[in-house]
């Protein structure tokens, strides 16, 4: 799927002002593209990725995935967009404590009408090695094994889109590694479209692009000249 930002504006309300997050931002990604966006902490990431994914509205700009204008369109329209072509991968896992792993799998592809697909929620257990652990409760999992299946979960209902936020934030450096691995190999394997947003150096490093928002914009970054996070 192909991405395509332009003139991204976004503000809220804070202490009696407006805020301005995003002023103008204008990205393309190209379809089965990997992109990172990196910044400082409170720069507008993580509302870029809200925009991108329709779970908020830009206050002027367009928003393009594919041939959809989603910025056009209303709150539910833009939900039924996203539950079909829109995987999200959290930085804390998101995943519902009383349902186990596989029924945390199951969700996405019971509310796209898919309620006899679990062979493919199987198999992308496996893919993420917890193949053996569809009848657990998340608690009973380590970090690691939380994020492979948030990973699974968003990649279960096959999205032409994937959209991270931290996806290894909150993992110790080993475990980090192993996730991205997962990740990239996942994602090329679909054909998938990645944006990512972190604050890792190797998050950055295995992406095809990296851009900064700085001052509400989007900066391309040089890697030649080493990246900073």
């Amino acid at each position: 799927m192909r991405v395509s930002l332009q003139g991204l504006s976004k503000g809220y309300a804070e202490g009696g002002q407006q805020r301005v997050v995003l002023d103008g931002a204008a990205l393309d990604v190209a379809p089965g593209e990997h992109v990172a966006l990196i910044g400082r902490s409170g720069s507008g990431k993580s509302t870029l990725l809200n925009l991108i994914s329709g779970m908020d509205r830009p206050d002027a700009g367009r928003v393009l995935l594919g041939d959809t204008e989603l910025s056009s369109l209303g709150e539910g329209e833009r939900t039924r967009f996203r539950r079909h072509h829109v995987g999200f991968v959290f930085q804390f896992f998101n995943l519902i404590p009383t349902l186990t792993v596989l029924e945390n799998l199951l969700l996405p592809l019971e509310l796209v009408g898919e309620r006899h697909a679990s062979g493919r929620a199987r198999t992308l257990l496996e893919a993420v090695g917890l193949g053996d652990r569809a009848d657990a409760f998340p608690e009973r999992l380590s970090g690691g094994e939380q994020q492979r299946v948030a990973l699974a979960r968003a990649l279960v209902h096959r999205p032409a889109l994937l959209l991270a936020d931290e996806p290894t934030g909150t993992l110790d450096a080993e475990t980090g590694a192993q996730v991205l691995a997962l990740l990239q190999q996942l994602v090329r394997a679909e054909g998938m479209t990645l944006i990512t947003v972190t604050h890792s150096q190797e998050v950055a490093a295995a992406a095809d692009r990296v851009y900064r928002l700085v001052a509400g914009q989007l900066q391309w970054v040089d890697r030649a000249e080493g990246v900073r996070v």
